[in-house]
């Protein structure tokens, strides 16, 4: 037996050197054209998530033979395509990145954006993934603004004092705290942000500080500076009427339009508020809260008649002490002084839009006088007056033009005398009748890949509208069509010919029924796998040549691309133990004798796969001696 032993080892050292000698020789290689396109899918950021600032952006792409360019893409969920980010890297063989600015104009804040990627590989083959849908948060970080409004710092003020502050901010308010000697005295959610502070439960004759805090929703602080306050419940009654004069307009000037009427006043203590009066009738009022005040009021002297008229103010304070200053007579002109042209704008649609059906034309008209009417024009033809106002408008039907033209809009704004303020054009483009086709790609699985199972194929669709439906076809066949994203359809392979090729297609259709047929791609199904490759084993128990002695165990390293069946264990060729799971192993008892008498052994053992394929082991000699 040892003799048969040498010989095996001896007939596998030749086939060894038979087999690089062989390969030694260069042979002769067949390469095939690469045809498989790259795949990959978005690692950052995560879908459904929220970005902002500088964002990278992630992505594993893998390829055959290499991937060579990667292209990010992004579309705002109103445009109609999509945008390249053009800052791609190559970080590893398999990993990309890039960075996208979110703060850049061209994004808008609050808005959901579709991220995507192109991967070409290095002879032409592409793939597009599926898109994830982010939201644009980019971090507020405006500060609010605001100041006290009453009382006015430096003021003697007594028994119930309304503190009141103004707040704004480019978003929103989250609270206003107001603070009266460092300590917090209320917090308003909303508006008005006041508190009445009640001077009789403070000591007199002191200064207190008043300040408040401003914090928006997105956490930014502002804290108001300080103002200092006398509080004086002692005061005496106030007898003194307070002063003033009426700066403007001149007695005697001619007016018209709005004209501003001033007035500068001044009160010992507290002048509370000032009153207008044209022709003995009160027209407004302002609010001074201060011991000064400067007043304006905007008279719209286009309500008046043409002529003389008399402006007249009253000052009063906190103790109702009045003043009647000295009145003045004006005259009226709107007629003969108004040289001011209107002015008109066209704010709905914009420039460049796409229109279609019932289309709003919007418009924003100004003028120092009143408006008379505004006329409305399409390719310098008249087609409407609008003399109701304050918002000129005109409603287009345009289904009764020539649809996919371009259209001239302007309008002429025409005020009290006469006076025209044209606007300046704009064109916008008519498309009534969508015939833009959709547009997409199937990017899973992808062409030539072996598939099994239950396959979910995806379809990327677009259209400058609106997707209607995504229809999936297998061989030709219609088995499914798709009304919303994404549009996904789970092929169960095991009903199809097995070990042959399928064709997926896809048609999109869109809202206004036009049809894309997406190139369609080829795969091969294969759910039950031809395996021809054997397993292999070694004896990993006990070694070639090693004395043993009791009970040894004899055990077996396998390994299969598919599936172990069984392992036989052999001891001097006699089969000893059949095993079919891991460890394989036999627990050999070497007081009792196996096979040939001696101390002398062979052990071998055999493996099958879950295919049949056998591999023989490489026979070991061992010596007993108990």
């Amino acid at each position: 037996m040892y003799s048969i032993i040498k010989i095996y080892r001896h007939f596998v050292f030749l086939l060894i050197i038979v087999f690089f000698s062989c390969v030694d020789k260069d042979p002769t290689l067949i390469q095939l054209p690469d045809t498989t396109a790259p795949t990959g899918y978005i690692v950052s950021p995560l879908n459904g998530s929220s970005v902002s600032g500088n964002t990278s952006l992630q992505i594993i792409a893998i390829d055959n033979e290499e991937v060579d360019t990667v292209f990010f893409m992004i579309k705002g969920q109103n445009d109609n395509s999509y945008r390249n980010i053009d800052s791609t890297t190559n970080v590893s063989n398999d990993i990309w990145q890039g960075s996208w600015d979110t703060r850049n104009v061209q994004w808008v804040e609050n808005e959901n954006y579709f991220i995507t990627f192109k991967a070409i590989d290095l002879v032409g083959n592409s793939y597009i993934a599926s898109p994830i849908i982010v939201k644009l948060d980019n971090q507020d970080d405006e500060s609010p603004n605001g100041y006290i409004k009453n009382p006015i710092t430096g003021q003697t003020v007594n028994g119930i004092v309304s503190i009141e502050v103004e707040a704004t901010d480019n978003k929103a308010i989250q609270y206003v705290s107001i603070f009266v000697n460092n300590e917090i005295k209320i917090t308003h959610l909303t508006e008005p942000f006041n508190y009445d502070w009640n001077t009789e439960l403070v000591t007199d004759d002191l200064v207190y500080s008043i300040y408040a805090v401003i914090v928006d929703i997105d956490n930014n602080r502002t804290t108001i500076p300080p103002i200092s306050v006398t509080v004086n419940n002692n005061l005496p009654i106030d007898v003194t009427p307070p002063t003033g004069a009426l700066t403007s307009p001149p007695a005697g000037s001619v007016v018209f339009g709005n004209t501003a009427i001033q007035v500068t006043a001044a009160d010992d203590q507290l002048l509370d508020y000032i009153e207008f009066y044209i022709d003995g009738n009160l027209n407004g009022s302002f609010d001074c809260n201060g011991p000064n005040c400067t007043a304006s009021y905007d008279w719209d002297t286009l309500i008046e008649t043409e002529g003389e008229h008399t402006i007249q103010a009253i000052l009063v304070d906190g103790w109702n002490n009045k003043t009647v200053l000295t009145s003045v007579t004006v005259i009226v002109n709107n007629i003969d002084q108004d040289d001011i042209h209107p002015t008109s704008t066209i704010i709905s649609p914009a420039s460049g839009a796409l229109v279609s059906g019932q289309v709003i034309i919007e418009t924003l008209i100004s003028d120092n006088t009143g408006i008379d009417k505004v006329d409305f024009f399409i390719n310098n033809v008249f087609v409407h007056v609008d003399s109701s106002g304050p918002d000129y408008t005109y409603i287009w039907d345009t289904d009764t033009v020539p649809d996919d033209e371009d259209y001239i809009l302007g309008i002429i704004a025409y005020d009290l005398i006469g006076n025209e303020g044209p606007s300046t054009p704009i064109t916008v483009h008519l498309d009534n009748d969508d015939n833009v086709l959709p547009n997409g790609t199937i990017t899973y699985p992808y062409a030539g890949q072996v598939v099994s199972g239950i396959e979910q194929i995806s379809v990327y669709a677009v259209d400058n509208a609106e997707i209607d439906s995504v229809s999936f076809y297998i061989d030709n066949v219609l088995v499914f069509s798709d009304t919303s994203e994404p549009y996904e359809y789970d092929w169960n392979t095991n009903f199809e010919i097995e070990d042959v090729n399928h064709i997926i297609g896809s048609i999109i259709t869109d809202a206004s029924g036009n049809h894309f047929e997406v190139p369609s791609i080829s795969v091969f199904v294969n759910n039950i796998p031809n395996d021809s490759n054997p397993p292999t084993i070694i004896i990993s128990s006990p070694l070639d040549g090693q004395t043993v002695s009791g009970v040894v165990n004899f055990a077996a390293h396998v390994d299969d691309d598919t599936g172990i069946a069984s392992v036989e264990f052999f001891i001097d060729g006699f089969s000893v133990k059949t095993d079919s799971e891991t460890p394989y192993s036999f627990s050999w008892d070497t007081t009792i004798n196996i096979g040939v008498h001696g101390n002398e052994h062979a052990l071998s053992a055999i493996v099958v796969d879950l295919a049949g394929n056998t591999t023989f082991s490489q026979p070991i000699l061992v010596t007993v001696d108990n």
